[in-house]
């Protein structure tokens, strides 16, 4: 039922629409355009244009090469290419697949000024169906003053502002993928499908959790659709680099390895100066236990017991909820592998349905799940390591225990927490199912 508020709580959520609205403007599209000659859009949309010329879009020579007019040539660009840790001081060329680098190619056609204004543009217009889409899934109409809270909480959630601000490409495959859940939910799976095509193209590790669930559910027209643009959007750029004679595997092989193994970027030890803007479960571990290996067990290990809780509850309960069942799995995907602060935007979906059950039968869990999320309004884990870089955090404080595997991995620990509470809603929700079954039975006995 629609819940309506009184004047007073009316003005309230218009000052909070209009603040968030200031600090998305301000924090996201405000440093994109100053940010012009480098950020996370200028390497594939570089190696978008290394395709379309036939040429190696994983080849740091070719990369550095083809730097566009308009950006700026930092000194790092020559230097890191002679002594051969372009790739591992500033995760460029990117190992995004080459099906990424196809879907670019539009942009790559424009100049640079004009491209990274398109960018912009597309990400804004993605954002804003975004929303609308997730106003749809969670059924609010124009009175209930949650709808009015959804809106605010996704133009405050700092994974939106970093990943704008920086260009990158996961806020278009969030945006893509909550439209599609939202046309899953309309029943139109090809549209569905096309869209989480294009998500699990530009990033699989944000668009192929989607996937898994309606994989799931036996969606087979929505499944078969994503498969069939994966597939396409993959063909073409291989028939293009193989008509070329462009000799380009070995690169992109060896991009992928540096960027998991030796890569500064998604290292989560000491080595990397910001390593605490990542939000993978490694960074938790490493910082509780020092040992970076049993680190990366332990997140794998822990992350697929869950992931297989989470295969055996979908099974057991109808699709009644498939937005706390997606909820779910997607906190739990951010955990296991590299992910940095802005792919915590798919946290847009737990809070679509914490808001949709703030009333609820399951009002607890929801209410909940919106508080764990709340600390996500903040860019946590990077103020607080720019503080202590900056000499501002007391020394005392800095080196003690409680700062470096509490305080500064918050944001891990948030993300722990809520796929733990999301997989026991789910939990409850069927063993309330399987309650009201036989409860029946018995009366009938």
């Amino acid at each position: 039922m629609p819940q309506v508020l009184s004047r007073t709580g009316k003005v309230v959520l218009i000052f909070l629409l209009a603040l968030s609205a200031s600090e998305f403007v301000v924090r996201g599209p405000v440093r994109f355009l100053r940010a012009t000659d480098f950020n996370d859009f200028i390497s594939p949309y570089i190696q978008a244009k290394a395709l379309v010329a036939g040429l190696d879009p994983y080849s740091p020579q070719t990369l550095v090469r083809l730097w566009p007019e308009g950006a700026r040539r930092h000194d790092f660009l020559a230097e890191d290419l002679a002594n051969g840790s372009l790739i591992i001081n500033h995760g460029i060329p990117t190992a995004y697949p080459p099906a990424c680098l196809f879907l670019l190619t539009p942009f790559a056609l424009l100049s640079w000024p004009v491209a990274h204004f398109a960018w912009l543009i597309t990400n804004l217009v993605l954002f804003g169906l975004l929303i609308q889409a997730m106003l749809q899934l969670a059924g609010f109409g124009e009175q209930d003053w949650r709808a009015y809270l959804l809106i605010a909480f996704a133009l405050a959630l700092a994974p939106f502002h970093t990943g704008i601000a920086a260009g990158s490409i996961v806020i278009v495959t969030v945006c893509l993928s909550g439209i599609a859940l939202s046309a899953a939910q309309k029943r139109n799976p090809m549209l569905a499908g096309l869209l989480f095509g294009l998500a699990v193209c530009l990033k699989p590790q944000i668009g192929l959790p989607f996937l898994a669930y309606y994989f799931l559910r036996r969606c087979w027209p929505l499944c078969l659709a994503a498969a069939s643009v994966v597939l396409v959007a993959g063909a073409l750029p291989l028939a293009r680099l193989a008509g070329s004679g462009t000799s380009w595997l070995r690169n992109y092989q060896m991009d992928n390895k540096i960027l998991l193994s030796t890569g500064i970027l998604s290292d989560f030890t000491e080595r990397n100066p910001i390593r605490f803007s990542l939000i993978n479960l490694q960074v938790l571990i490493y910082a509780l236990s020092r040992h970076a290996l049993a680190a990366s067990y332990l997140a794998l290990m822990i992350s697929g017991a869950a992931f297989l809780v989470w295969i055996v509850l979908v099974l057991r309960n109808e699709p009644a909820d498939e937005l706390l069942e997606i909820s779910a799995i997607l906190v739990w995907s951010l955990l296991p592998v590299y992910h940095r602060l802005y792919d915590a935007s798919l946290l847009i979906v737990p809070v679509c349905w914490g808001l949709k059950e703030f009333s609820g039968r399951y009002q607890p869990y929801a209410r909940t799940t919106l508080l764990l999320i709340l600390p996500f309004l903040v860019p946590g884990g990077s103020a607080l390591e720019q503080l202590q870089i900056s000499g501002r955090i007391p020394e005392t404080i800095a080196r003690s225990w409680y700062w470096t595997a509490i305080a500064l991995p918050h944001q891990v620990w948030l993300l722990l927490l809520l796929g733990l509470l999301l997989l026991q809603t789910m939990r409850v929700r069927a063993a309330l199912k399987i309650k009201t079954e036989t409860v029946p039975d018995a009366v009938a006995a």
